[in-house]
């Protein structure tokens, strides 16, 4: 079974803390992190399924509402859509320390005839 990276289930986990002190939810600004972080750093945020983020985010004990967000945004990344987070919270990161950023395998052609 694929695992999330320890630094995305870090991430994950500070989401659900902060909305846990929610009755509503995620806030505004705590998307606006996400969004940011999305952005800034999207290598780190390939080389796994989303759906493991939204799983990971009901086991954590989130709203299916807020997972299911989680997973769109983060399934728009991984497809290279551009995410656009509130003014204030632009250039906003999250940590992703103990690995590196996820890097395609590209193939580079030899000959022309591999083009």
């Amino acid at each position: 079974m694929e695992k999330l990276p320890a630094d995305i289930d870090q991430i994950l986990k500070a989401l659900a803390s902060w909305a846990a002190g929610y009755s509503t939810g995620l806030k505004w600004n705590e998307v606006a992190k996400l969004k940011s972080d999305l952005m800034e750093n999207r290598a780190y945020w390939r080389g796994f399924a989303p759906v493991l983020v939204r799983d990971r985010c009901l086991e954590l004990g989130m709203e299916a509402e807020d997972a299911e967000e989680i997973h769109g945004y983060v399934t728009k990344a991984q497809a290279g859509k551009r995410l656009v987070p509130e003014k204030s919270y632009k250039g906003f990161t999250f940590r992703h320390e103990g690995r590196e950023p996820y890097r395609e395998q590209v193939r580079t052609p030899k000959t022309s005839t591999d083009w």
